[in-house]
């Protein structure tokens, strides 16, 4: 595996899912009858990460005792604790210094997108790319980012919801897996600042190396609202057993 180490955004409220879960964290979300970050840690040990760094805030210390040190999938895991809400970037800025990677990974602890990491890994690399972002067609925007691709792949713009979809009536949308160079964080303020609102944007705006991985017929769901996460408790567990055989 050309990158082993990927970085988990674990820190949300799950305010959309307190409907259906309010007494767990959302990354604990049961599903198929075992918290969500058991199938999301699954994969990604399946695909051939090693090491993780979980970035938390909201009840923290129940994701910590659940995951210990990641001896049950085989993944070294360690973890980074906001003092407050500092958004998307903000907290991954923060836990910079306890990264030891020069590039990595970088996820929603809701989602579950089995992309071809190794592939992915490759393609950042043979691009000289700041910033990979796994993309997937989609036919509705409301809860998406879309983005503009150029014929190589590099990313022209992201977030613009006036996009025109293509002939299908679909939208390259952004699948919320990345790979990023740990060099393009270093100059980001250690402050409450959004990922893709603010910082994706900006990278662009400053002629960062931004390219996009089509990732179309591989499963994706985000479990964050009530109908995915409905949806998710028959479907992950059958595609985990196809992919890592839990």
């Amino acid at each position: 595996m050309v990158i082993d180490y990927a970085v988990i955004l674990a820190g949300g409220f799950g305010t959309r899912l307190k409907a259906v879960v309010d007494h767990v964290p959302k990354a604990l979300a049961p599903v198929g009858g075992k918290p969500f970050l058991f199938w999301l840690l699954s994969l990604l040990s399946a695909r051939g990460i090693k090491r993780t760094m979980l970035l938390l805030g909201y009840e923290a210390e129940q994701i910590m005792e659940y995951c210990r040190d990641g001896e049950e999938w085989g993944i070294s895991i360690s973890f980074s604790v906001e003092d407050e809400p500092m958004d998307k970037g903000g907290a991954l800025r923060l836990a910079l210094d306890g990264i030891d990677a020069d590039r990595f990974f970088f996820m929603n602890g809701d989602t579950f997108f089995d992309v071809d990491f190794d592939g992915m890994a490759r393609f950042h690399l043979d691009k000289a790319s700041d910033l990979t972002i796994a993309t997937r067609k989609w036919a509705n925007i409301s809860r998406t980012d879309p983005l503009e691709i150029a014929d190589d792949h590099r990313v022209i713009s992201f977030g613009r919801k006036d996009l025109p979809p293509d002939s299908n009536g679909e939208w390259s949308i952004n699948g919320g897996v990345y790979v990023v160079e740990r060099s393009l964080v270093e100059h980001v303020p250690c402050r409450k600042i959004s990922w893709e609102y603010e910082l994706i944007p900006q990278f662009i705006d400053m002629g960062k190396a931004l390219y996009a991985f089509p990732q179309e017929g591989r499963y994706f769901i985000d479990i964050g609202v009530p109908e995915d996460f409905y949806k998710a408790q028959g479907d992950i567990p059958l595609i985990c057993e196809k992919i890592i055989g839990q």
